[in-house]
């Protein structure tokens, strides 16, 4: 048992590449990419609209969920290094700890409004809505299969690693703090979100 742990726990993900940003943000783009299309080809206001609406997304995502994360305060000054941005970004102070309902209630209705408003139009070019379902299908399953269930943001509303994983990491944390030594977290929670 101890060995599953000792396994997973070096499987956890403690920074982040420039490829690991590059092919998330081309999964991610790509069903907006087949939704602006789509838009595009029927009405030019429409998909300047979406576009429009989609640009401050990235704002509110930083808001309500990255600045909670561990990547988001890992390097120094404003860079940031993790699957989603990359760069001198850090343009909202960190707020360590799990995001409020409130929070994830907003992030939610944004992905849910985000994702939603381009329908109408792709259900004109069926093709393309079988397409963007299948990129959403695909983004959302390399997520869950290689980021989210490896992820140290154990506050996070989308974290999957498993509660041993989750433990002993935690546990290997405190030590090497205790040790001296730096930890990927910034700070330890005494209790993770689904310990409480």
């Amino acid at each position: 048992m101890l060995c599953k742990y000792a396994r997973s726990y070096n499987l956890l993900r403690a920074r982040h590449g420039f490829w690991d940003f590059a092919w998330a943000t081309f999964l991610g783009f790509t069903p907006e990419l087949i939704a602006l299309y789509a838009i595009g080809t029927v009405s030019l206001f429409w998909m300047i609209l979406y576009l429009g609406a989609m640009l401050p997304f990235g704002v509110l995502e930083v808001l309500f969920l990255c600045r909670h994360c561990p990547y988001y305060r890992q390097e120094q000054g404003r860079a940031i290094h993790c699957k989603s941005l990359w760069g001198p970004v850090k343009y909202i102070a960190p707020r360590p700890g799990a995001p409020a309902r409130w929070e994830k209630a907003v992030l939610y209705s944004f992905f849910a409004i985000g994702f939603a408003f381009p329908i109408y139009w792709l259900a004109m070019q069926p093709m393309l809505l079988v397409l963007y379902f299948l990129t959403i299908i695909a983004y959302v399953w390399t997520l869950a299969r290689y980021e989210c269930s490896r992820c140290i943001s154990f506050g996070c509303p989308f974290n999957m690693v498993d509660k041993g994983t989750r433990e002993e990491f935690l546990s290997r944390q405190a030590e090497l703090m205790a040790a001296g030594g730096e930890s990927v977290l910034i700070e330890v929670p005494e209790k993770t979100p689904r310990q409480a």
